[in-house]
């Protein structure tokens, strides 16, 4: 179980800073580990923008591990303002992969035991430096999933930015 959760973390960062590192010109970039939010107990998380802007729309990958579950949120994101304090808007899914069969529906089905998925949606705070420095961020995170939806969901982030 820890070489699987191990290779998946190390795929997950490698693509992640390949991609960043393709890209031409500065654009915001930012590693965070969540605690809850959209990893169910918390994340380890890459993020960026699209554009060369410290705002503007962005991704977001991660990876979380609860007993017996990988979890790997999957978010497309914007921030909005002009300074260092922004506010965060996103939406995704958290993907689940389940180290033992799970018998009950605790995501939307997919026809196997061992793989789910969480939707989630995101509407927040993000305290980000315009060029790099620490970044913090607060999230009402409601989530859903064939038996229920988690109005009452919360992600807190803290992380560092760079361009």
């Amino acid at each position: 179980m820890k070489k699987i959760t191990l290779t998946l973390l190390v795929t997950i960062l490698f693509l992640a800073v390949t991609s960043a590192q393709s890209h031409t010109g500065k654009k915001q970039k930012t590693m965070y580990a969540e605690l809850l939010g959209s990893g169910v107990f918390g994340s380890v998380n890459f993020d960026s923008r699209f554009s060369e802007k410290n705002s503007g729309l962005g991704f977001r990958v991660g990876l979380g591990m609860i007993p017996d579950v990988i979890v790997i949120p999957l978010e497309v994101n914007g921030l909005a303002g002009k300074k260092k304090i922004l506010f965060e808007y996103g939406i995704g899914i958290s993907n689940g992969i389940f180290l033992k069969d799970k018998p009950d529906k605790t995501t939307f089905p997919t026809g196997t035991t061992n793989i789910g998925f969480i939707g989630f949606a995101k509407a927040g705070i993000r305290y980000q430096p315009q060029n790099k420095g620490i970044m913090f961020n607060l999230n009402w995170t409601p989530m859903v999933n064939s038996e229920e939806i988690r109005w009452a969901w919360f992600g807190l982030g803290i992380g560092y930015s760079w361009e």
